[in-house]
């Protein structure tokens, strides 16, 4: 049952409405969010959701739900807080920059 599920949200990456989602944040946004926040200019290879969709078609479709990512960024510190639930992202004093790092609830 869940990989039906999980087949059907799949299909929705194949739609006219997330081709031109995706155009849209990549015209809007066409560097990558995360280098570009340390003053990198990574080109986007990947379009992801912020939060993420869970096969919720209303958060999948909401165009202010996606962000550009270079796919480095996206296989790694983006997949990785996902399954952690917060970021292992250092700031530049060295210190993560996630509130909800274990480091910082102490």
């Amino acid at each position: 049952m869940a990989q039906e599920r999980r087949a059907l949200w799949r299909a929705w990456y194949q739609t006219p409405a997330w081709a031109a989602i995706k155009a849209h944040r990549k015209a809007k946004e066409p560097y990558c969010r995360k280098c570009a926040a340390v003053g990198l200019q990574t080109p986007v290879d990947i379009i992801d959701h912020v939060e993420p969709h869970r096969g919720r078609r209303e958060l999948f479709f909401r165009f202010e739900n996606t962000q550009s990512l270079c796919k480095q960024c996206h296989d790694s510190t983006k997949q990785q807080s996902e399954v952690l639930g917060y970021s292992t992202e250092i700031g530049p004093d060295g210190l993560p920059i996630d509130p909800r790092h274990p480091f910082n609830c102490s």
